[in-house]
């Protein structure tokens, strides 16, 4: 896929709406398209994490193992939204297990050069950090959400 089409596919994208043309256009010369088939591992919870992905078509589960209870969703990854945002945030080690729900059409960025790109072009971090901490901010409150509904009703601990 040329550079222009990625550009375009990551300019539809929540992540890539109203980004500058210099970081579409940086960021569409890193980025690479990759297919996840039904089921597939993506991330293990606590492994390196050595790609920050956004997904284009299809859904990603973020599980968390939960003790007595197995491998919990937490939240499913729609498109457009992010996914390995701990290869841009040290110590880039994935903070659940990511699994494709149904095949998923992601564009992902290898992170030790992302990171690279990232620390060489000032204008180019300001537009995406912004971004990855809104997109980390809004897991953060699904997460929380997720976790009162999966232990509503249950007797809390005295401390």
């Amino acid at each position: 896929m040329s550079e222009i089409a990625l550009a375009s596919r990551l300019s539809e994208s929540w992540f890539g709406t109203n980004l500058p043309p210099h970081a579409l256009s940086q960021l569409a010369d890193l980025a690479r398209l990759r297919t996840y088939p039904a089921d597939a591992t993506v991330l293990r919870e606590g492994g390196p994490t050595t790609e920050f992905g956004i997904v284009l078509t299809g859904r990603l589960a973020l599980r968390t193992l939960v003790p007595e209870r197995g491998a919990v969703t937490l939240l499913t990854v729609e498109p457009g939204d992010v996914f390995g945002w701990s290869a841009l945030v040290e110590p880039h080690a994935a903070t659940s297990t990511v699994m494709a729900l149904e095949e998923v059409e992601a564009l992902v960025f290898e992170g030790p050069a992302l990171r690279r790109l990232l620390a060489a072009d000032a204008a180019l971090a300001a537009s995406v950090y912004p971004r990855l901490l809104t997109a980390v901010a809004r897991r953060l409150v699904a997460t929380r959400t997720q976790l009162l509904d999966l232990y509503a009703g249950q007797e809390q601990a005295p401390w």
